[in-house]
């Protein structure tokens, strides 16, 4: 039984707008420091702020087709999520236990959805372009 999936790749023109994404927060950050606002920006919000961007910015790279899109590179793909879900539930894990060492707690302040989406895209475009080279 050969079940063949098609899901949607982004072009290679969209890039150069992920690339863009990873600096954005430290320049978004950056302006509250040179320009005066009549606001204050809340300090749980700048690691989510941060992790948002760079966990779209690599979602994006994960999705943007290869200039030779064959079956080894979906193959390849397909392999580095799952190395990408087995690293997150170890790195979850080992922030959990450092954590339970220095602070007595398991919970802290800067764990959040945006982080794990982060660690996720971030595990899987390494392992992606790891396998890529492994296998060329």
């Amino acid at each position: 039984m050969n079940f063949e999936f098609k899901y949607p790749l982004l072009s290679r023109k969209w890039k150069w707008v992920a690339y863009a994404l990873f600096p954005f927060p430290i320049i978004f950050l950056l302006s509250f420091i040179f320009i005066p606002y009549s606001f204050e920006f809340p300090q749980e919000a700048v690691a989510d702020l941060m992790y948002l961007c760079w966990a779209i910015g690599f979602g994006m790279l994960n999705f943007i087709k290869e200039s030779k899109e064959d079956e080894m590179i979906e193959q390849l793909r397909l392999k580095a999520f799952a190395m990408g879900v087995f690293y997150l539930i170890w790195g979850l894990a080992a922030i959990a236990i450092i954590q339970l060492f220095t602070q007595g707690s398991i919970f802290t302040d800067f764990m959040s959805a945006y982080l794990a989406v982060w660690l996720l895209n971030t595990y899987i475009f390494f392992n992606f372009h790891y396998l890529k080279w492994k296998n060329s």
